[in-house]
């Protein structure tokens, strides 16, 4: 009998001891607020998320991303539980910058793209950028840009895809 609880507390003791993640708890059925968003974890699986660039080296082919929540003011607002008289709330688009630097390596076939300035024809509907990025670009990319937001895709662990967000 003994024997049969010590193996039950081994089995179960982690579980029964683990505390939730403090940044995204768990929803509870009994829980009414929602949990906050948090950061995507690029290395993890297939992921498209905003990034904000801190260098791109096409020699490497590797980029240097700090992964970010970007969300429309009010969206921030309901999500953060902000109070809806915050000067965030009035905002187009607001972030929350993870602290964190991730190196990626560059697929040789990646995309890069840009918005060139905000014209139409090169704005996806998500607000990315649609059309090549210019050779000239690449030197601001390669430097770092911490204004600059990126929609990055990454299939395997790999960059496939860098295209500049069009932030009015």
């Amino acid at each position: 009998m003994k024997r049969l609880l010590l193996v039950a507390l081994l089995i179960l003791g982690p579980a029964a001891c683990s505390s939730p993640d403090p940044v995204s708890p768990a929803p509870t059925a009994s829980s009414s607020v929602a949990p906050t968003p948090t950061f995507t974890d690029v290395f993890r699986g297939d992921s498209s998320s905003v990034v904000r660039l801190r260098a791109y080296d096409p020699r490497a082919r590797s980029v240097v991303v700090e992964p970010v929540v970007f969300l429309q003011g009010p969206d921030y607002c309901a999500a953060y539980h902000v109070s809806g008289t915050d000067p965030r709330c009035d905002r187009d688009w607001v972030t929350e910058d993870s602290r964190t630097k991730t190196t990626l390596p560059v697929s040789t076939k990646a995309e890069l793209l840009s918005v060139r300035g905000g014209e139409a024809e090169c704005i996806g509907d998500d607000g990315a950028g649609t059309c090549p990025l210019p050779r000239d670009e690449r030197v601001r990319w390669s430097t770092g840009d911490p204004d600059l937001l990126l929609r990055l895709t990454v299939r395997d662990g790999t960059a496939t895809r860098l295209a500049e967000l069009f932030l009015p």
